[in-house]
């Protein structure tokens, strides 16, 4: 039962990267990877740090509030949610060898975000997820409550802890659930992301080429309290529920590596290109369940925390990047990412993954992502603007999982201090099972599936200093 705490899309989220970026490179989309002299390029393309010329230090704070509407069975809920959080901080040292220069970097680059919020709330003429676990039941040949124990401690056994399931003598499965003519909701609130340490180097020869090395150690922190619940009628004078809430949490830390090169063919081209090593993830999942019934009588019981240790590894990276100059006036510039998601990999010491990997290369394919930008200055300032496109994992023409985001924004910069402030609008849609997370079972029953739409409004600000 380990899939259910850790379901694939859970897995896909830890394997994805949405860069956050400073103020800047948002406005600009994050194409960053052949503009560099930006903090954030090092998460991109690391030789962008060649074309800082001071030292500088960088700190990056964001404001991010989701909006997320979903439809359930012609139903339409609507939640929302907004957090703080830091996009990146860091310093970046410079040393004169010559006619080149040597430009040195740590700090952290926020590259994921999970904070949201989402509420479902319809009824449902047909099923209940009661009967998605009876056909699970039934094809895993389980006939009692020690089977069910050993097999789902902490989803179904509950269940029949808080009399939800019952063993017959005969065989047969019975509930006090009526089938169908259920009012379903669910609310799930996610926190955390992913936070990329750094440590990066980079080389300028003559103004020409520029060479750059990052070795990362991205965290990953993420935390969800999920709670699902049935409203129906037991008989025509009283009405009852079950309610089941989760709290998950998954972290750890991971390793890679970042190669990046930009060159400068003629004066008013800048050409970027970049390799990013898959991440090698040791992950935890944390879980546990409380389930309250109320029948006859209220029943509550609560399953014990469970823990799962496993490794994870995300895929490999490559980028192309352009930026066509206007003197000092402006630029525009475009990324093109290549991302592989049916390469990810999980294994662990005590749970056999050959199925669970077969499934990630079947389901996901591969699939790009484009993000375009451009900058104008105008004195001290600068105008920006970007758009930004991040394909789903199931493919370039799927829609589940793809992303649009449309952002702008403006730097000023006097003597040794820049400010910089952005806004970025991103959709994003998502199609799903209401059932999936909770059994693979799903299919068994009639398509219960909900259509959910976030907006994300992302304001960022960064202050730059320059030492001298």
């Amino acid at each position: 039962m380990f899939v259910n705490a850790q379901n694939i899309n859970d897995i896909y989220n830890i394997s994805t990267s949405y860069y956050q970026g400073t103020a800047k490179s948002v406005a600009m989309g994050n194409a960053m990877g052949a503009v560099g002299q930006d903090f954030s390029s090092i998460s991109i393309n690391p030789a962008g740090l060649g074309l800082f010329r001071k030292p500088t230090f960088v700190f990056t704070p964001s404001v991010v509030t989701t909006y997320t509407t979903t439809d359930f069975n012609g139903s339409s809920a609507f939640d929302s949610k907004a957090k703080l959080s830091v996009n990146n901080f860091g310093y970046v040292g410079v040393e004169k060898l010559g006619n080149n220069i040597a430009t040195w970097a740590f700090g952290m680059n926020r590259t994921n975000n999970y904070n949201n919020s989402v509420y479902i709330d319809g009824n449902n003429p047909e099923n209940s997820l009661i009967d998605a676990y009876f056909a699970e039941i039934y094809s895993n040949g389980i006939y009692n409550d020690m089977e069910l124990e050993m097999y789902s401690p902490s989803y179904i056994y509950p269940l029949w802890q808080t009399y939800l399931i019952n063993f017959e003598q005969d065989g047969l499965l019975t509930t006090p659930v009526p089938e169908g003519g259920i009012r379903q909701i669910k609310g799930t609130n996610s926190w955390g992301g992913t936070n990329e340490w750094t440590v990066a180097a980079s080389i300028n020869y003559s103004d020409k080429l520029f060479l750059g090395f990052a070795i990362n150690m991205p965290y990953v922190y993420s935390r969800r309290i999920t709670d699902y619940k049935e409203e129906f009628s037991l008989n025509a004078q009283h009405k009852g529920y079950w309610l089941q809430e989760e709290v998950s949490s998954t972290t750890g830390w991971g390793f890679n590596g970042k190669l990046g090169l930009i060159a400068y063919p003629c004066r008013w081209l800048r050409l970027g290109a970049s390799f990013h090593t898959p991440t090698f993830y040791n992950l935890t999942d944390s879980w546990r369940t409380e389930t309250v019934s109320q029948l006859d009588g209220i029943y509550r019981y609560n399953a014990p925390t469970s823990y799962f240790y496993y490794t994870m590894i995300t895929p490999l990276r490559a980028n192309a990047s352009a930026a066509f100059i206007f003197g000092n006036f402006g630029m525009v510039t475009a990324d093109y990412e290549i991302v592989d998601y049916g390469t990810i990999r999980l294994s662990s010491y005590d749970y056999n993954y050959d199925e669970y990997n077969k499934n990630i290369s079947y389901l996901y394919s591969t699939t790009m992502n484009l993000r375009l930008g451009t900058e104008w200055r105008y004195q001290n300032y600068c105008f920006r603007g970007g758009y930004a496109f991040y394909g789903s994992p199931y493919g370039v023409t799927e829609d589940d999982y793809r992303r649009n985001s449309l952002s702008c924004g403006l730097g000023f910069t006097k003597h040794s201090f820049t400010f910089d402030i952005a806004y970025a609008y991103t959709i994003q849609n998502h199609n799903y099972n209401i059932y999936s997370q909770y059994t693979n079972y799903y299919t068994e029953v009639a398509p219960n599936y909900v259509n959910e739409r976030t907006n994300f409004h992302n304001i960022v600000m960064t202050l730059k200093f320059r030492i001298y």
